[in-house]
């Protein structure tokens, strides 16, 4: 009777497993809730930080930092999110068309798309955590630090240095090098005492996502769009300040999010191993 009973035991966890995953509604609110926050600090960021000539586009887009570690997290909603932040956000502050929108959203997709597919394409499971009992310590350490050091200078530059100027705003762009140097830190010993695959497949995906999306956004402001809303000439500013940005956001922010959320998400079943479910 007690082989039944762990024979039984072992078909049902079989069947467990091989069941296929469902959408459920917290999938459905993760996702509203994610959009909700991106298309808010989507504006704030190219209200307080932008660049200059491009209406939407942001030196330091904090928003990316919510659907791009979405993407790794839940697949296609991450890139769902990101699309409708942007679209919204064309619409309003940035006073582009519906089409115009339509298009250049595009590159908040592909900004989440590109991590979330490296993730599942090479199969990697994300495990940011450290095999090592010093480096368990030092990793979260730099990487919150960073993270810290950044918001503490954005919120400067905010209240003073937008209005006052010095030496606010050497205090914010120090705040940004430390910042950034700090989480860079952290991810050279997540490769180094970490699971190597997690913290290659993030480092392609942050370079990936940054360069990608820069490139679909700056073209599509200026060289291709029903029609382009900026002058070609503008190609270059736009996107070597989109990149520049989102490659410190997606290193310093998501790199934090990532690594103290991930083992929440498993936890709670938000987890996607595919695209939806």
């Amino acid at each position: 009777m007690k082989d039944l009973y762990k024979l039984d035991l072992r078909v049902l966890t079989v069947r467990e497993m091989s069941a296929p995953r469902r959408v459920t509604w917290m999938h459905i609110v993760t996702f509203a809730f994610a959009t909700a926050i991106s298309y808010v600090l989507g504006v704030v960021s190219s209200l307080i930080f932008p660049v200059l000539g491009a209406p939407g586009v942001s030196a330091l887009y904090v928003a990316a930092a919510i659907y791009v570690p979405l993407g790794v997290w839940m697949g296609a909603w991450g890139a769902l999110a990101g699309y409708v932040s942007c679209f919204f956000l064309g619409l309003y502050p940035s006073g582009y068309s519906v089409i115009q929108s339509l298009i250049w959203s595009w590159a908040d997709f592909i900004e989440a798309i590109v991590p979330a597919a490296i993730f599942r394409l090479a199969k990697v499971d994300p495990d940011f955590t450290a095999k090592r009992p010093w480096a368990a310590k030092l990793l979260p350490l730099f990487i919150s630090m960073g993270t810290a050091l950044l918001f503490i200078g954005i919120v400067v530059q905010v209240l003073w240095g937008a209005k006052y100027g010095e030496p606010f705003v050497t205090f914010y762009v120090y705040s940004v090098y430390i910042g950034t140097a700090l989480a860079l830190i952290g991810i050279v010993l997540g490769l180094i005492a970490g699971h190597a695959k997690t913290w290659i497949a993030h480092i392609l995906g942050i370079i990936g996502a940054s360069v990608l999306s820069g490139l679909w956004g700056a073209g599509s402001l200026t060289y291709f769009n029903l029609p382009p809303p900026l002058p070609a000439e503008l190609f270059w500013p736009v996107f070597v300040g989109w990149v520049l940005g989102d490659l410190v956001v997606l290193s310093v922010i998501a790199t934090a999010l990532l690594v103290a959320l991930t083992p929440v998400f498993k936890r709670t079943g938000l987890y996607v191993k595919g695209w939806w479910a």
